[in-house]
C-alpha cells in the first residue's frame, strides 16, 4: 500500500511542475510566463520606459510586484534559471535578442541587464527605488557569465530606453491553469487507494 501511496505522490508532483514559457515574436525574446518564484507563478515582460510609466508612478510599495527585497532578488535568480537556463540556449548566447538590449556597441562583450525593481522605504536616498540587475554576458571566452547585482538609489524617472543593453522586468501573477491530466489521474489514484485501505480495515 505504501508503494501505491508513494506513486500517486510522484504523479500529482509531476503533474505539479510547470517551466517558464518563453514569449517570442519575430525572433525577439519579449517575455516568459510561468516563471516560479518562491512557489508562486508568474509573468514578466521586458519592457523599455520609465519606472513610473511602467510602474504607477513609481512612488509607493504598492506599485511593485515585489515589495521587498528578498523577494525581488528571487525573481532575478529565475530569470538565469527559468527563462535564460532552459534548453533552448539562443537567448544565452545572444542576449541583444532580448526586447530592450542592443548588440555590445563599445566594448567587446554583448550582455542584456534586466531590472527587477522594488520600493526600499528605508533607503537613504528618499523618492528613489532599488532593484536588482540579472545580467545576461557572454564573455569573449568560452563560457556564459549569469548574474544579479543590486542597485541602490535608482531615479524614478530614469528612462531605459538611455540605457545601453538595459531594460525593465515588468512582472505580474501568472493565471493558475486548470488542473492537467496527470494532475486529475494522481487525485483519483489517491481517492482509490484510500477507499481500498478503508474496505480491508472493515
Amino acid at each position: 500500500m505504501r508503494k501505491f501511496f508513494l506513486a500517486a505522490a510522484l504523479v500529482l508532483m509531476a503533474g505539479g511542475a510547470q517551466a517558464a514559457n518563453l514569449n517570442v515574436v519575430g525572433g525577439e525574446l519579449i517575455g516568459a510566463s510561468g516563471v516560479d518564484v518562491g512557489g508562486t507563478l508568474y509573468n514578466v515582460e521586458f519592457l523599455d520606459g520609465t519606472c513610473i510609466d511602467l510602474y504607477s508612478g513609481c512612488d509607493d510599495v504598492s506599485d511593485f510586484t515585489f515589495q521587498v527585497r528578498a523577494d525581488a532578488q528571487l525573481a532575478a535568480l529565475a530569470l538565469i534559471s527559468q527563462v535564460y537556463g532552459g534548453e533552448d540556449s539562443t537567448y544565452t548566447d545572444n542576449p541583444y535578442l532580448t526586447r530592450g538590449c542592443e548588440a555590445g556597441l563599445s566594448d567587446s562583450r554583448d550582455n542584456c541587464g534586466l531590472l527587477t525593481p522594488y520600493f526600499q522605504t528605508s533607503s537613504s536616498a528618499p523618492g528613489t527605488f532599488d532593484g536588482y540587475f540579472t545580467d545576461i554576458q557572454v564573455l569573449d571566452g568560452p563560457g556564459i557569465n549569469d548574474f544579479i547585482y543590486h542597485s541602490p538609489a535608482i531615479s524614478p524617472a530614469v528612462d531605459s530606453h538611455s540605457w545601453d543593453r538595459n531594460t525593465f522586468a515588468v512582472w505580474s501573477f501568472a493565471v493558475v491553469p486548470e488542473p492537467n491530466t496527470a494532475l486529475l489521474l494522481g487525485l483519483g489514484l489517491t481517492g482509490l487507494a484510500a477507499k481500498g485501505r478503508r474496505r480491508n480495515r472493515s
